[in-house]
């Protein structure tokens, strides 16, 4: 029975300890409300800014926003996010934000059809008057 338990809390501890991109779903929300609590305790924030900061970071994850391990920086020793790319804190305001990276969207290349090739041949090839 001790086996089991001491187990089950080797698990518990490890679980974290991954990168992020392969840290379950469930344990990078864990570790993204543990990062929500250390910046309401840094920066001092009212229960309304917090809830706002909470309600920002959450639904941007609902987006897989932090799918990708460029966009969170995550400690594996300490287990915890150091810093999250693009949030950005106004110490006026006491207010967060977070800018949207712009996805670049490069025109594909459209392969000619045999139709366009032929015609675009038989102009070529015609002698000039």
């Amino acid at each position: 029975m001790e086996d089991l338990l001491s187990a089950i809390e080797t698990e518990k501890e490890a679980r974290f300890t991954k990168s992020w991109s392969k840290l379950e779903r469930g344990n990078k929300l864990n570790r993204l409300n543990g990062f929500i609590e250390a910046e309401k305790e840094i920066n001092e924030l009212n229960d309304e800014e917090y809830q706002k900061l909470r309600q920002l970071l959450n639904g941007l994850f609902m987006k897989s926003v932090f799918s990708k391990s460029s966009e969170v920086e995550y400690c594996e020793e300490e287990k915890k996010i150091i810093s999250i790319t693009n949030l950005i804190y106004d110490d006026n305001t006491k207010t967060y934000s977070f800018n949207l990276p712009k996805k670049l969207v490069k025109p594909s290349a459209k392969s000619k059809s045999k139709i366009d090739r032929h015609f675009s041949r038989s102009k070529e090839n015609k002698p000039n008057k």
